[in-house]
């Protein structure tokens, strides 16, 4: 895997997302990518900016984890 880093919208040519809102800036970024490797085979794929902070990714990556648990258990609730 090259280390070289290129821009986003080079790297996941195809994909789009929900822009960020007015007035905000971008400023790091964690990527999991879902790939289809050469086989066909999905694959996922993490990338990460050149500066990002570990322990506020854990933090974000944990509180989000939380809040999808509590969406999908809302969901499952729902069902009944």
């Amino acid at each position: 895997m090259s280390e070289e880093k290129r821009p986003v919208g080079e790297v996941l040519r195809g994909l789009s997302i929900g822009p960020l809102p007015d007035g905000w800036t971008a400023v790091d970024a964690y990527a999991m990518v879902k790939c289809l490797d050469p086989t066909g085979r999905a694959q996922w794929a993490l990338r990460v900016t050149e500066t990002i902070n570990e322990e506020e990714l854990l933090g974000a990556l944990t509180m989000h984890v939380e809040l999808l648990k509590r969406d999908m258990l809302d969901n499952w609730d729902d069902e009944d």
